[in-house]
């Protein structure tokens, strides 16, 4: 069985807003969207992929991932976007061991899915 660790400092709300603050960027966008756009986005929302990770928060990628696309209209497969939120999670090398075993849950959910 794996041990769960507690969400520290209620990150988990934190990041539900930031992630939901650029689905709504991307969604209000006044011009064309296009893949650059989103990818752009995803590079963006880095720091709190890290953050995640530091505060014990093993979020649903495949969610995040669904949810950027759907955002993005689908013109962004959401498969693509998983992987793209996977280049910008940190190095396991540069987190502490607590920080290794959030990521290695949260590049599970991608193992299982695809």
């Amino acid at each position: 069985m794996t041990k769960k660790l507690p969400v520290k400092g209620h990150f988990d709300e934190i990041f539900t807003i930031e992630v939901d603050g650029w689905c709504y960027g991307i969604q209000n966008y006044p011009g064309e969207i296009f893949p650059g756009l989103v990818h752009a986005v995803v590079r963006e929302l880095s720091p709190g992929f890290r953050a995640a990770i530091e505060h014990n928060l093993v979020f649903d990628i495949l969610d995040v991932s669904k949810r950027i696309s759907r955002a993005a209209k689908y013109l962004v497969h959401e498969k693509e976007v998983c992987f793209s939120i996977l280049a910008q999670l940190p190095n396991p090398s540069t987190l502490e061991e607590e920080g290794q075993f959030i990521l290695a849950q949260i590049i599970d959910q991608v193992e299982q899915q695809y």
